[in-house]
């Protein structure tokens, strides 16, 4: 079943399908493999088929959508490979980013981080905390590429990594990811901003670490999830 939202202020109608799709596809409440039919979310939404149509096609320039001429369109499968190639973006452009910028960040910029961890340790206190965590997650990285001045850079990496952010996800759910763990490097993070880097960090391993939890049971989502990786 699909979560539904309220259309934000200023958003039109296109914008309002492209993002409760790709959340609830991001989300796996529409798990790999569904159908979706325009007709059904032109009904479940109350918006004409024209931008649920066009909502579609940009989730498909995402691969998250397979369309099929004249037979429908579907989520997409997850594909190892593109998991693989947005995963291994991630791990080259932001440890690039924060040793750019770490220990020059003005003030208002560091008070967005702050104020974005204490929300994430709030969040880990709930009862269903995985969809608010990973919204401060990526909330959180999404704030040090604009303090960067690297915004186009986070909307083409989060195109790439759709799929990562999926298994991600999945992984949270089926194994129970340390959320708390996660949540403290995150305050690793925003200390290395605040103070600089020191010349012993292992800036790239931590971050490998801090990316690449989902490998830890990556097999065991394999054979648990076959059909929705190709």
């Amino acid at each position: 079943m699909m979560k539904i939202s309220e259309k934000r202020a200023k958003e039109n109608n296109r914008e309002y399908a492209y993002r409760l799709l790709r959340s609830n596809i991001m989300t796996l409440q529409l798990m790999p493999g569904t159908t979706l039919n325009e007709g059904e979310l032109t009904e479940l939404l109350g918006i004409s088929r024209t931008p649920i149509h066009e909502a579609i096609i940009m989730l498909k320039e995402e691969s998250l959508v397979d369309v099929f001429p004249q037979s429908g369109s579907r989520v997409s499968m997850i594909h190892i490979d593109i998991l693989k190639e947005g995963y291994f973006l991630r791990s080259v452009i932001e440890p690039e980013i924060i040793r750019q910028i770490a220990g020059n960040l003005r003030e208002e910029g560091m008070m967005a981080l702050k104020e974005n961890l204490d929300r994430q340790k709030a969040a880990l206190e709930n009862e269903e905390k995985i969809d608010p965590f990973f919204k401060l997650d990526d909330e959180f990285h999404h704030l040090i590429y604009e303090m960067a001045g690297k915004q186009k850079t986070w909307y083409a990496m989060k195109k790439v990594s759709s799929h990562y952010d999926r298994v991600r996800y999945l992984d949270a759910i089926m194994n129970k990811t340390d959320l708390a763990a996660i949540h403290q490097e995150h305050k690793d993070i925003y200390h290395i901003l605040l103070l600089g880097l020191s010349v012993d960090f292992d800036l790239k391993d931590f971050y490998d670490r801090h990316l690449g939890t989902y490998r830890r049971h990556f097999q065991e989502i394999l054979e648990k999830y076959p059909e929705y990786f190709c």
